[in-house]
Formats: structure tokens, C-alpha cells, sequence
């Protein structure tokens, strides 16, 4: 049985342990190649980059089902001060700088799409950054978008059960999870389980008190930890879901599974000074976005009357069937 290693490109971008980072730098274009050339797998073994206990267990719950023999291995250098001296230097800062200058210049025929195109060898692939790719050009690659749409409906089908189709959408209310068991992290340093995870590093208070006041006006909300849960039902849950509130985070991610039109309001913090990239993916994916200032913050208490005005304004956010 011939074995094809599948590579995480670890340098272009930010650390592949990280949710975010993980689902639209490795995840996403891994399974739009996987979709495409699945039917000439036979024979073969996929020796699959290992990225992070978590992330990694995100994908081998997909290809559980597949028939498609794998293994998960390191196959490179993840070491996160590998990554923030890359990405933090100033040579790939004045790089980047040319990089956004070369791409107004000469569009599509940018260097930049070095973070879309695979690189194929003979018995190995490397995947692309399309995480970095969506922060330069605000889209996916225009020639994987088909692709891309179509594993999208892949996986919303594949979470969701065939019996489901009236449901009240919820107004979901993002709880970011506590960091990884001492064991785990001890056992993962070199897949950079980071001292400050999840909620140690921030979090959105006044979670239960805002449950409460959207309930009381029909919103239909539901308070969700998505650390706590599998793929399917992330994806499951955010796509019943037509409201999504949660701090600033790589969770964000999963306003991808939502549907179209919906509405995504992000609580900011302090603690982050750079600007997020989630505006560009609820931009790409046609859905409302609005940001809730700090002020100074870094878990700020988000009230009800802090969004009431933009709840309003989307007034389909409240419970009714869809079928």
C-alpha cells in the first residue's frame, strides 16, 4: 500500500493548533483535495500531518466514515515560537507589505496565491493557507469556491439529521471552554497546548443574565460551549442558529455552517489589539456583522441592552419555523 503524506504548511501563517487557523488553513482545503481526488485513493494510505490533540481529533471524526485508510503523524516543525518568529520578523512584515502592494498591482497574479495553490509531489501533498489567503484578499480562492460551497453542503448534511426540518433557530450565545486537563498539556508540548486557553485567556460574563433577557423577548437563545462538543454537532448546532453573540475568538469560525443573512455580533476585548479577521468570513459568507466596543476590557460584561438596537434592526432573529 502506497502512502501519501498530507503536510500542514506551519510557517505561513498562524499556529495550526489554534481552531481557526486549523479549520480554514488545513480542514477545509484538505477535504475540497480530498473530495476531488477520493475515487483514486484506492491502495493507498494517507499520512496525515498532526497538528494538535484537538484539531486533530476534528478531522479523524470526518474520516471515521470515509473507507480511506489513514494514519496521524507529525510530519513537521510546529513549535508555536517557530510561528510567531516567522510571522512576528521583521522580514516577513516588510514582506507582507510588498505582498499587499504586488496584489493591487497584479491581482490574481499576486505571489500571494502561494497560500492557495497545493504542492504536490509524488507522494505528497502540501496544503494550502487559506486562513491567510481570506485576510488579503477578503474571499476564498475563486477557483476552489464551487468546491468549497459544495463540501460546505457536504458536512451541514452530513450533521444534521434528515428527520430535522422544522426547528426554531436559536440565538446562540458562544461559552468558550476551560483550558485542557495539566495531563494532556503536558503531554502536548510540542503541539502547543498554550497556557492562557479559552477562557483563562478571556471570555464573555454575563452570559446566564443576557440567556435570561433574550428568553424573556422570544429570542429563542441557547448558551453553547463549542470545546465541549464534536464536529457534527458544531456544525449542526450553528446551523440551526440564525443569531450568533460570542467574544472574539477562533469559535467564530462556525458562523461558516450558519445560513445566509444571518446575523453575528462579536463582543471585543482588550486583550487582542490587532484587527480580527472574523468580519472578512461573515462578509464572504453574507451574513451581518457588528462589533461591541471593549472599552478597556479584556472579558467585558455583555447586557442585553447592548444589542437590543441591533436585534431589531434583524428582527428575523427571533424564534419561528423554517423548513
Amino acid at each position: 500500500m502506497k502512502d501519501i503524506k498530507i503536510i500542514a504548511d506551519s510557517k505561513k501563517g498562524g499556529d495550526l493548533g489554534n481552531y481557526w487557523h486549523y479549520m480554514l488553513g488545513f480542514f477545509l482545503p484538505f477535504l475540497v483535495w480530498f473530495d476531488k481526488n477520493k475515487d483514486q485513493l484506492n491502495g493507498k494510505k494517507l499520512i496525515i500531518d498532526s497538528c494538535n490533540p484537538m484539531t486533530d481529533s476534528i478531522l479523524e471524526e470526518y474520516l471515521k466514515e470515509s473507507q480511506i485508510p489513514y494514519e496521524l503523524r507529525q510530519l513537521s516543525i510546529k513549535k508555536l515560537a517557530l510561528s510567531k518568529r516567522y510571522w512576528k520578523s521583521y522580514r516577513e512584515k516588510i514582506k507582507r507589505r510588498l505582498m499587499k502592494l504586488e496584489v493591487k498591482l497584479r491581482g490574481t497574479e499576486a505571489s500571494v496565491f502561494t497560500f492557495h495553490r497545493f504542492i504536490q509531489k509524488e507522494d505528497s501533498i502540501t496544503i494550502p493557507r487559506w486562513d491567510v489567503y481570506l485576510e488579503f484578499f477578503d474571499s476564498f480562492p475563486k477557483i476552489y469556491e464551487p468546491q468549497i460551497n459544495e463540501i460546505r453542503k457536504q458536512l451541514i448534511d452530513w450533521a444534521n439529521s434528515p428527520s430535522e426540518t422544522s426547528y426554531e433557530p436559536y440565538t446562540l450565545i458562544l461559552k468558550r471552554s476551560a483550558p485542557p486537563s495539566t495531563v494532556i498539556g503536558i503531554a502536548s508540548v510540542e503541539k502547543r497546548w498554550l497556557k492562557g486557553y479559552g477562557s483563562e485567556r478571556r471570555q464573555l460574563k454575563g452570559i446566564e443574565s443576557l440567556n435570561n433577557d433574550l428568553g424573556k423577548r422570544g429570542y429563542n437563545p441557547l448558551i453553547f460551549e463549542p470545546g465541549a462538543h464534536n464536529l457534527k454537532e458544531q456544525i449542526r448546532v450553528h446551523n440551526h442558529s440564525k443569531t450568533l453573540i460570542a467574544i472574539r475568538g477562533a469559535d467564530l469560525f462556525n458562523m461558516f455552517w450558519m445560513p445566509k443573512n444571518s446575523t453575528v455580533i462579536m463582543q471585543l476585548s482588550s486583550g487582542l489589539m490587532n484587527k480580527g479577521a472574523q468580519s472578512i468570513l461573515a462578509k464572504y459568507c453574507g451574513h451581518q456583522f457588528y462589533e461591541i466596543p471593549h472599552n478597556g476590557q479584556v472579558s467585558p460584561i455583555l447586557t442585553f441592552d447592548k444589542i437590543e438596537k441591533i436585534l431589531d434592526e434583524n428582527s428575523s432573529t427571533k424564534a419561528h419555523n423554517l423548513c
